[in-house]
């Protein structure tokens, strides 16, 4: 198999990024899902404790580990709430505010690149099975994307739109066409930071898909590893686009990664990496070019790899991101945005072979309403 990966992350993310329009409150700016961001004194105490931890002697390579030959199967679940808040200088509309709360499960394969682009440095995605909600104001807006089971099913404000099984489907739309297939592409350097991304599959499958974060939170999800040996305390960078509109608009996060100790996890001994980032700056110019008057963001987590072979086991993600830009038409309507997001994300190991019959959640699959 041939695969392309020429697309640069700035604008291939946006294939897989949400697009949030929008924000919410009465006040001007109202109450804010930033509120509160707390401080880091639970996870410096959690990096003294895993530090004192027992481990092997000496320091351990960790270098990156590509899918092999049989893939690597995970579950992904990622929750984002965003408020985009518009105000235009002149107008019948001089300000307009929505809030959306969007959620994705997904269990997908990582699988190696075949043929004459193989071992450089990019991996297949497979799906397995995928949930995606989106719940929108003003306008209102509560759509259910479910592909699992050889069935795909797709409800908007409480209608069944689609509901197809098999290879029979009415329309462009197949459940085949998604499940144990190929939907992207993820390329990255030698430390596993990504630099493309890029959907595959069938016209009508991409086209959905590519309305849904999938790939953009595989890669904010994946895992930098030195390729130099580390201790206990080590510390290095990478880089990550947030999967959602600021993403879009080519933010990137400097992210740093540090090794807090050693623990058994699931009865496998593994490093324990904190990952943490932060921005609280003005005049910051994003990836693809567009600046950004202010930006303040916070991102934390943890990771669980493998000191055997270096497989990702366990990633736990959260963020809060604010940014505020102007922009100009022609007419010389100025138009000033803010918008902020909080995310959570964990990224986790799964059988595969597993044929679960309920979301993470409890929910059933296809429950019937």
């Amino acid at each position: 198999m041939r695969v392309d990966c020429s697309l640069p992350i700035a604008s291939s993310i946006a294939l897989a990024a949400i697009w949030l329009s929008a924000c919410a409150g009465d006040s001007e700016r109202g109450s804010t899902i930033l509120a509160g961001m707390g401080s880091d004194a639970a996870r410096s105490e959690l990096r003294e404790q895993r530090a004192e931890a027992p481990g092997p002697e000496g320091p351990i390579l960790l270098p990156y580990r590509d899918p092999g030959s049989g893939g690597i199967a995970y579950r992904l679940s990622f929750e984002v709430e965003g408020e985009r808040v518009l105000r235009r200088s002149s107008g019948s509309e001089r300000q307009r505010s929505v809030r959306s709360l969007n959620a994705l499960e997904a269990e997908f394969r990582k699988l190696p690149v075949e043929g004459a682009a193989a071992g450089k440095g990019a991996f297949l995605l497979g799906l397995d099975g995928l949930l995606y909600t989106q719940k929108q104001q003003n306008p209102p807006l509560d759509r259910k994307t479910e592909i699992a089971d050889d069935r795909l099913r797709i409800e908007v404000n409480g209608e069944t739109t689609v509901d197809n099984r098999g290879n029979r489907g009415i329309g462009p739309l197949e459940p085949r066409l998604f499940l144990n297939r190929i939907f992207g592409v993820i390329s990255h350097d030698a430390s596993g930071n990504p630099t493309s991304l890029s959907s595959r599959g069938a016209p009508a499958a991409r086209r959905l898909m590519n309305e849904i974060p999938i790939l953009g939170a595989i890669a904010y999800a994946m895992v930098s590893l030195p390729a130099e040996p580390i201790v206990p305390g080590s510390t290095w960078t990478g880089a990550r686009v947030p999967p959602t509109r600021l993403g879009e608009l080519g933010l990137t996060l400097s992210v740093h990664y540090s090794l807090a100790g050693f623990e058994i996890f699931e009865g496998v001994p593994c490093a324990l990496i904190l990952i943490d980032a932060g921005i609280d700056d003005g005049g910051i110019a994003g990836a693809t070019g567009h600046a950004f008057d202010r930006v303040e963001a916070t991102l934390g987590g943890t990771a669980w790899v493998e000191l055997e072979n270096s497989l990702v086991r366990r990633v736990a993600l959260s963020d809060r991101i604010r940014a505020s830009w102007s922009l100009r038409d022609e007419l010389g309507v100025l138009t000033e945005n803010w918008f902020e997001h909080a995310s959570k994300l964990v990224l986790l190991l799964r059988d595969p072979d597993e044929k679960p019959r309920k979301w993470s959640d409890g929910t059933p699959r296809f429950e019937s309403r």
